[in-house]
């Protein structure tokens, strides 16, 4: 049990520090640091934000894979709201005061895309209730990070009923295609669900579905028997640069704004014709252009973030045992505990930083201030407000507080673009 508490401490803190370098070239000032974190920064930022979809599918069932009644469906939800509503409101406040309030006294170098109709009174009101990703597109603009909290709101608004109605792994990928055949419906008619939720829906299954069937652990397969650590240790990289290069050259081929041709000795292929030919393959399906592109790009992303899962997750089982250092563990603890709260006000945090390190006039220095004090320094912070709220938590539901409680408290959630 000790070695699997660390083992999702690792992943959890490999997370947030994938996502945090692909949120830093926002704050960075040299021109190199910014183009050096930029040229990998989606791909950082999504397979972070996978890893953590994936956690929270897999901790929840791990946690909760028994709900049988309305009282256990109220119950789940009542612990999972206080976990995560109080550090997001006042997220959600942080966000408000620095990037609308201060903002036009603030000079930090970042300026949040679509303040005007973000901050405004209904749309914020709308993230405080947790539901930007239920009403956007047509009814809400998320705010960025703090989008993802709607995103789990919704995956943990959903996972009491799909467990309720799977007994098996086949059950289950029944009704969770029907659930997001239900959302897809409900979307294309209201137009709302922001396009994340089907971005990331099947990684969170995927992740009940690894705890749900012990997925990748169990002894005397043929996977083990091959060795699949070691063949997706050996695979991995080629993968990632397949999908590194499909994707560039998808986004490229499929954007009817970009020119772009390709030589052939039976002539020119330009861009707008292999549009043309999508657009009547989907017309010939019934789906717009729009929908067949995001599906192709959907697919290429939850391939590769799926294989990073796999591999992660099983490298953390595998390698990580008694023999593991213990210093080692106390500093995976440390992140994993912290990341909550680091991911919910880094920017804001940052954003101030900036502010206040103004008189810094030499880009480079400024750049090593932010990486090796100020970061730091939120990962400090951000630890001892996640051990303060749950010893308070703990004070006044009157239980008993032990280091285990806190080593295993830290959050399946994450952050994007």
């Amino acid at each position: 049990m000790k070695n699997k508490i660390i083992a999702f401490d690792f992943l959890r803190a490999l997370a947030i520090l994938m996502i945090i370098p692909a949120h830093l070239s926002n704050f960075l000032f040299s021109t190199y640091s910014k183009l050096g974190l930029y040229a990998f920064d989606p791909y950082l930022a999504n397979m972070g934000l996978g890893l953590f979809i994936f956690m929270s599918g897999y901790l929840l069932y791990y946690n909760t894979n028994s709900i049988n009644s309305f009282k256990d469906v109220l119950s789940f939800y009542k612990k999972r709201l206080l976990r995560i509503f109080p550090l997001y409101w006042t997220a959600i406040a942080a966000f408000v005061l620095v990037f609308s309030v201060f903002a036009p006294k603030l000079n930090s170098s970042f300026v949040f895309p679509n303040a005007q109709n973000v901050f405004g009174f209904s749309n914020v009101l709308t993230h405080v209730l947790g539901l930007q990703i239920f009403l956007a597109p047509a009814y809400a603009s998320p705010m960025l990070t703090l989008y993802f909290i709607g995103l789990i709101i919704v995956f943990y608004a959903i996972y009491p009923f799909i467990i309720m109605l799977s007994k098996d792994a086949k059950n289950l990928l029944f009704v969770s295609s029907v659930v997001f055949l239900g959302f897809l419906l409900i979307s294309r008619t209201l137009h709302v669900i922001d396009h994340r939720f089907f971005m990331f829906f099947p990684i969170f299954v995927f992740g009940i579905l690894t705890c749900k069937e012990n997925l990748f652990e169990k002894s005397g397969t043929i996977l083990m028997e091959i060795s699949f650590v070691k063949i997706l240790l050996a695979g991995l990289p080629v993968i990632f640069v397949m999908v590194v290069v499909l994707g560039s050259r998808m986004g490229l081929l499929l954007d009817p704004k970009v020119s772009l041709t390709i030589d052939t000795s039976g002539g020119t292929i330009g861009s707008s014709m292999l549009v043309s030919m999508l657009e009547g393959l989907a017309n010939s399906l019934g789906l717009s252009y729009t929908i067949l592109n995001f599906t192709l790009n959907t697919l290429l992303l939850n391939i590769f973030i799926i294989m990073f899962c796999i591999f992660e997750y099983r490298f953390a089982m595998k390698f990580i045992d008694d023999k593991f250092p213990s210093s080692l563990s106390s500093i995976l603890t440390y992140i994993a505990t912290s990341s909550y709260c680091v991911y919910l006000f880094h920017r804001p945090f940052l954003t101030l930083w900036n502010a206040g390190t103004n008189f810094i006039s030499n880009p480079i220095l400024r750049d090593i201030t932010i990486i090796f004090v100020a970061l730091p320094l939120l990962f400090f912070i951000s630890y001892h407000a996640q051990v303060f709220e749950f010893y308070l938590k703990k004070y006044r539901s009157h239980e008993k507080v032990s280091c285990k409680d806190i080593s295993s408290t830290g959050s399946t959630t994450g952050s994007n673009k």
